[in-house]
């Protein structure tokens, strides 16, 4: 654990940030780092500071808040204090809450290209990786935590992810650093603290340097979880839809299983959903690709859907429970509003729409009787009943029984704002009411 490293590293490795903020509880690990960047601020080429997260979980949280000040105020580092209510929900980990809150109170406290380093060392990295393991994770659970990752408006940095816990003990001592030492470090209830304190001792003892060959492993998992991102990312934008949004079955389907997995999973990161189960993403990829061209497959998780439709993958919010109305609602004025899930339709005036004068005249409601639809389209031959024009206009079927008819007179003028029917129709060229369908959102 080298200062002259550490410093070619922030200077020129890692991109400069407008600061830099150590993550600061007290404990050894921070405190070796916060005195580390101390003793090179000069030659840093952007300021340092430090921030403490106060959790209020032990009695004695606020002595150590009073110890950070005191540490900061003798290195002449600013140090900014943030108090969280870290109380788990019920059934959630006491840890995981803890972690929680801490990143969402830092994450408000850092100003926009700001850095925040934590402590985490060579031990912890290995920590991570058996945690993995014991979970089931494949390679990007495997390559565990990076040494530098781009987060909220700035960058995380981890710059002692190579020391071991041995080594920064040993860094401390020998400058007569002080500490605060949490109790329920020696607890072994967390299952974090149960490798540390009973797993890794006995690994090390049958095999001396075991948290180094598992931080090793990390590093080749990271390596490959890399490569097969970049794959993804290139299968991913030969197969997105012309708008972006939805995946071309046909290019998902020709892709061996674990390409067309690894996309999937891309693609719903990069559209911020949950992740589907490993479990769950192969029955996804099976339903998308061998079900009859006919069935409507549907996966579920999360509040989620994925849905088949003309030949690609549409991915959806769990639709609220939706009440349609049985009996047409009457519609005064601009707006109205259809009721929970079903959003609301307004009248703008511009070319095309329905004749003002009819409107003017008759009676108009909003219904949702499809059965009732029989409508001539203006220049085209035929009437069509609400399935056949649902085809063409490419309605998805999930969301048909939504579909708002406005009435003139019980008789349909138009379905939502996706056509108008004759003889309800301006003519060509004149101003009529056009239809705008505000959705309640159904993209995830």
């Amino acid at each position: 654990m080298q200062a002259a490293e550490l410093l070619a590293a922030l200077n020129e490795r890692f991109p400069i940030p407008q600061c830099y903020r150590v993550a600061f509880s007290g404990g050894l690990d921070s405190t070796v780092l916060l005195h580390l960047l101390a003793s090179l601020r000069p030659r840093l080429r952007a300021p340092l500071a430090a921030i403490h997260v106060d959790h209020g979980l032990q009695a004695v949280s606020a002595d150590w808040s009073v110890h950070c000040a005191a540490a900061c105020a003798k290195l002449g580092v600013p140090l900014t204090r943030l108090v969280v209510d870290a109380a788990p929900a019920p059934g959630e980990s006491p840890e995981a809450a803890a972690r929680e809150a801490r990143y969402a109170a830092i994450a408000g406290a850092l100003g926009d290209d700001e850095m925040l380093l934590t402590a985490h060392h060579l031990d912890d990295q290995a920590e991570t990786v058996l945690l993995q393991l014991l979970r089931g994770a494949g390679v990007d659970g495997l390559a565990a935590m990076p040494v530098l990752r781009r987060w909220q408006r700035g960058w995380h940095l981890r710059p002692l992810l190579a020391a071991s816990r041995k080594q920064i003990r040993a860094w401390a001592g020998a400058r007569g650093l002080d500490w605060v030492e949490d109790p329920s470090n020696r607890s072994t209830a967390a299952d974090r603290n149960f490798i540390r304190r009973r797993v890794l001792p006995v690994l090390d003892e049958r095999w001396p340097g075991a948290a180094a060959s598992l931080a090793h492993s990390a590093a080749h998992c990271a390596e490959a979880s890399g490569m097969l991102r970049a794959q993804a990312a290139d299968d991913l934008g030969r197969i997105l839809s012309a708008d972006g949004r939805r995946l071309r079955v046909d290019g998902l389907c020709a892709l061996p299983a674990a390409r067309a997995h690894q996309v999937l999973r891309l693609w719903l990161r990069r559209r911020g959903v949950p992740p589907l189960p490993r479990g769950r993403l192969q029955e996804a990829r099976r339903q998308l690709c061998e079900a009859a061209s006919d069935a409507q497959p549907q996966v579920r998780w999360s509040g989620r859907q994925l849905r088949r439709y003309r030949g690609e993958v549409w991915l959806l919010a769990e639709p609220p429970a939706v009440r349609i109305p049985s009996a047409p609602l009457a519609w005064a004025g601009e707006v109205i509003e259809l009721g929970p899930g079903l959003g609301r339709l307004r009248r703008v005036s511009g070319e095309g729409g329905i004749d003002p004068q009819l409107w003017q005249q008759g009676r108009v409601e909003v219904g949702f009787n499809h059965g009732d639809v029989d409508c001539r389209l203006r220049g085209r031959d035929g009437r069509r009943n609400f399935k056949r024009l649902a085809q063409e206009l490419a309605i998805p079927p999930w969301t048909r029984p939504r579909v708002p008819l406005v009435l003139i007179d019980g008789r349909v003028a138009a379905v939502a704002d996706l056509c108008v029917c004759e003889p309800f129709a301006v003519a060509a060229g004149e101003t009529g009411w056009s239809m705008i369908w505000e959705r309640d959102d159904e993209t995830a």
